[in-house]
């Protein structure tokens, strides 16, 4: 029992760092039918520049986070202007797919090039060290840090789209674009706000996780991968939806290791995937479309 508990809590964790992906790419996803394929990489550079402020340099934890959030959310904005707005001018509706995958390689290229080919090195957390006693389970400050980053991302956005003109306008476009547009709202800033606020995401995502998975450069496709699950499973443009088909992610695998090798963790996502799409194909939270004729 203590062993299952164990893996719930800290499932919920680490599922919390996939909800974070997976909340950039539908902010993303929701205003532009776009999905952003180098959201994981932009991640992947929050982390390295996580690692050359708080490490290199030896920057206080709160400047760090400020920069490594800012320059996410400007390479963020980079790629919307440069490769996916030209894409969205054309009639070809997948542009978009080949134009992000290629901005994402960039961000991997330049990445590897600055950093060199060296091991991964260890990132140190803004928290104190030690453990967190919840009862019978003991956790690491660093991953509680991440469900605080999840539970505070999640607030901001609803405020955001809630009580703000462009986030209601953000939210008009996500359900229809032509009519936005005839009310007055342009799409192409829609989709410029859209990009930003899915850097600053990738920003958080990675100024957290840095301490946990060190200075890898490879880290960008495996949580693009992990982000694309939680959201299949949870629905596409849901972040409720998001974030629960995050956690059910990260508590299977954690359930897992109890039960099995850690190597398989990568078919968990898959299995779960064709379980749920078998039963409801649109995830937990996602809304089937509807269409008269």
């Amino acid at each position: 029992m203590t062993e299952h508990l164990d893996a719930v809590v800290i499932g919920v964790a680490i599922g919390s760092v996939y909800g974070l992906i997976a909340i950039g790419y539908t902010v993303v996803y929701a205003a532009t039918r776009v999905f952003n394929l180098a959201q994981g990489d932009l991640v992947m550079a929050g982390v390295l520049l996580s690692y050359f402020l708080l490490t290199v340099h030896a920057w206080a934890g709160i400047a760090a986070f400020a920069a490594v959030v800012g320059s996410v959310a400007v390479i963020s904005l980079v790629e919307e202007r440069t490769v996916v707005r030209p894409a969205l001018r054309r009639a070809d509706t997948i542009g978009w797919f080949i134009t992000t995958f290629a901005f994402a390689g960039i961000i991997r290229s330049v990445a590897q090039n600055i950093y060199g080919n060296v091991e991964a090195r260890a990132i140190p957390s803004p928290l104190p060290s030690g453990a967190i006693h919840l009862g019978s389970v003991v956790i690491s400050p660093k991953l509680v840090l991440t469900f605080g980053a999840l539970l505070g991302t999640m607030l901001l956005i609803d405020l955001f789209y809630l009580h703000t003109w462009w986030g209601q306008a953000m939210r008009a476009t996500a359900e229809d674009r032509e009519t936005a547009s005839l009310r007055g709202i342009d799409p192409r800033r829609v989709g410029a706000l859209a990009f930003l606020l899915g850097g600053l995401i990738a920003g958080v995502a990675g100024f957290v996780i840095a301490p946990i998975v060190f200075s890898d450069v490879n880290i960008g496709l495996e949580y693009a991968l992990k982000g694309f699950l939680a959201i299949a499973i949870g629905g596409f443009g849901s972040i409720r939806g998001a974030v629960a088909g995050a956690w059910a992610l990260g508590i299977g695998e954690q359930i897992l290791d109890v039960h099995a090798s850690a190597a398989y963790e990568p078919l968990v996502g898959l299995a779960m995937l064709l379980a749920v799409l078998a039963v409801r194909p649109t995830g937990f939270f996602g809304a089937a479309a509807e269409r008269e004729v």
